[in-house]
């Protein structure tokens, strides 16, 4: 059985976009990316959420083998 390790991203409206409503797919790649070039793969996405503290948007939550 393998074993994992998680971590998340935020997602806001407007992630590097020009406009609060729009989301910049280019930038977006390039996180996803990265993200798999350190082994992380994504998992779930939940949208529209309220975070404590920070601007609300949609969760990424990635995973990874130990």
């Amino acid at each position: 059985m393998a074993a994992y390790e998680y971590t998340t991203e935020i997602l806001t409206h407007g992630f590097m976009g020009r406009n609060r409503d729009e989301l910049d797919r280019g930038a977006l790649e390039q996180k996803m990316n990265a993200m798999g070039a350190e082994g992380w793969e994504l998992e779930k996405v939940l949208t529209d959420l309220a975070f404590q503290g920070e601007k609300d948007g949609h969760l990424l939550i990635f995973k990874r083998e130990l």
